[in-house]
């Protein structure tokens, strides 16, 4: 870390150990905005997609004789199988289920929900088993499943759930990125979001070495005189794969410091998740330049740094 005047007179801090105090007494308990719980667009685009199919499944709502007429509408609509998957919340078009016998015990059977104008009889019955193993014509046949587009759209909210962590992530460049337009607009200087080593090149004319291929810093920003290479992530949860996180960024500060040490790199991370990491992050801490958390771009530290090309 290299402290700087800039700490005391915007934070009042006088050391090192009093900015890494601040930084971890100042992390956002939350950065969800209105676009973090679902993305209904999304949702109600993959439902709309397959609404005609979905319909078709609801003859089977109540039925008794619930495998063969299962039987009967994928001989008569083939195009069933292919959204199987997503009743059971899955997006594979192939899966391989265990299905132990006496004499082999990793005995495998693979199902496979591709697009075909007919399924022979073969095809039908081992869908028809996936269907039924799978509990999925019990649901049909005790009515469990009244609406299988309601049913999708549940499903479709409670995939899209996985996604909130990348929506995190896209929230921190997001905020980030309005500090930055700002700077960049107050001082005439330049920026690139998503920037990988060819856009760098094309925009700004800086060489900057990368450690894999398909690296791409979360902004780029020239000063006119120094290249700033900022990263951007939030963690509003512990666990261990944050010790890992601090581990990589500092190998990717030294990497960039060995290769091409005329660049600047800023580290811009938040969330609570870090006090349950404090040790790995005081290690990166010693090691990276600059680790900022969202109040300290707030208050300025951010533009010091690159105004006075620290």
């Amino acid at each position: 870390m290299k402290y700087s005047d800039i700490f005391k007179s915007r934070l009042g801090c006088n050391n090192a150990d009093e900015v890494f105090e601040y930084l971890l007494q100042h992390m956002k308990e939350t950065i969800k905005g209105w676009d973090f719980f679902v993305a209904w667009e999304k949702v109600m685009n993959k439902v709309g997609s397959v609404e005609v199919v979905l319909n078709i499944l609801n003859y089977l709502v109540g039925k008794e004789n619930i495998v063969e007429e299962f039987k009967m509408l994928i001989g008569r609509y083939p195009e069933i199988a292919e959204i199987l998957p997503i009743l059971l919340a899955l997006r594979e078009k192939s899966i391989k289920v265990l299905d132990p016998l006496e004499d082999n015990v990793f005995n495998y059977k693979e199902y496979v929900f591709r697009k075909k104008k007919k399924y022979s009889p073969d095809e039908i019955e081992m869908l028809a088993e996936f269907a039924k193993k799978t509990g999925l014509l019990s649901m049909f046949e005790k009515k469990n499943i009244k609406s299988v587009v309601d049913y999708v759209i549940g499903v479709e909210v409670g995939l899209d759930t996985n996604a909130r962590k990348n929506r995190s992530g896209t929230a921190m460049e997001m905020i980030t990125e309005l500090f930055i337009k700002k700077i960049c607009s107050t001082n005439n200087y330049r920026y690139l979001p998503q920037a990988t080593s060819h856009k760098i090149k094309a925009s700004f004319e800086y060489d900057v070495s990368v450690d894999k291929s398909e690296r791409s810093f979360d902004f780029a920003i020239d000063n006119g005189q120094k290249l700033y290479l900022v990263e951007t992530n939030y963690y509003g949860g512990g666990g261990s794969k944050l010790k890992s996180v601090a581990g990589e960024f500092s190998t990717l500060f030294n990497f960039i410091k060995n290769e091409t040490p005329e660049h600047g790199f800023i580290w811009i991370t938040d969330g609570k998740g870090w006090e349950t990491a404090q040790k790995p992050l005081r290690e990166s801490f010693d090691k990276v330049d600059y680790i900022l958390n969202l109040d300290m771009v707030q208050k300025g530290i951010l533009e010091d740094i690159i105004s006075q090309g620290l």
